[in-house]
């Protein structure tokens, strides 16, 4: 097989068929690999080796927990991977043609699961959020529209919901779990299309890491960077709430 992704992505022949080292990368910046192995068929299987449930345990995090099952089978639906309750590890069955797409799609799961730590992690007081809690005060004030603060998301964490005809939930993200946290927040919200928009406003690209803030875009309904922006937040906060009320 001549493995398209050879010409974009770092791939490797292996005995039982090739590895393939994505852009997705974990909390400690090490790269999601994707295994594939070809069967007799011609078929493809693709793993990746259960590592995304091996960094939980390490995390602390029980893989068999009942909100962990839940969103396990939320995602297998949405992304259309398999969980290997056994081996623990997302998979995915498929025929040569398919093979780059279902690479991507187990990278961008194996991220989530990690991301499911971030809900664990204690998240210290800082002037960014207190700043920020304050902006989204006056908000609430000049828009008339009501807020509410420490909010559950289906089991993810805002720090505000404004109760617009179309709910806005906001997440101050001053680190890169935190931003992965809005973004899988944002993703629960997709595949149960609630009537949710989830903005992600990050203190700074050098906070969450530069590669985070540019791919979240993608994988939230906006994001908003803090730093040399402070006096633009309030505006544009009333423009979203404008656009959706």
């Amino acid at each position: 097989m001549k493995i398209d992704l050879c010409r974009h992505l770092n791939t490797r022949i292996t005995q039982e068929g090739f590895l393939v080292e994505t852009p997705f990368c974990y909390y400690d910046h090490d790269h999601v690999i994707v295994y594939a192995k070809r069967n007799q068929d011609g078929t493809y299987l693709l793993t990746e080796n259960g590592e995304a449930a091996e960094r939980l345990s390490f995390d602390g995090v029980e893989v068999d927990s009942e909100r962990i099952t839940r969103w396990l089978h939320e995602m297998t639906v949405s992304l259309n991977v398999s969980w290997n309750h056994n081996d623990q590890s997302i998979e995915v069955l498929c025929s040569e043609s398919d093979v780059s797409l279902a690479v991507f799609r187990i990278a961008e799961a194996a991220v989530q699961v990690q991301a499911l730590t971030a809900t664990r992690a204690q998240r210290s007081e800082s002037s960014f959020k207190i700043e920020m809690l304050a902006i989204l005060r006056e908000v609430a004030i000049e828009s008339g529209v009501g807020v509410a603060y420490n909010q559950k998301i289906n089991d993810f964490a805002a720090d505000a919901v404004f109760h617009a005809s179309r709910p806005i939930a906001i997440v101050l993200a001053s680190t890169k779990e935190r931003l992965l946290e809005a973004e899988l927040m944002w993703s629960t919200v997709q595949r149960r299309n609630d009537n949710v928009d989830v903005i992600a406003v990050i203190e700074s690209p050098e906070k969450v890491g530069k590669l985070e803030a540019d791919r979240a875009p993608f994988y939230t309904s906006k994001v908003l960077s803090f730093k040399g922006n402070a006096w633009r937040m309030q505006e544009a906060f009333l423009s979203s709430l404008r656009t959706v009320n």
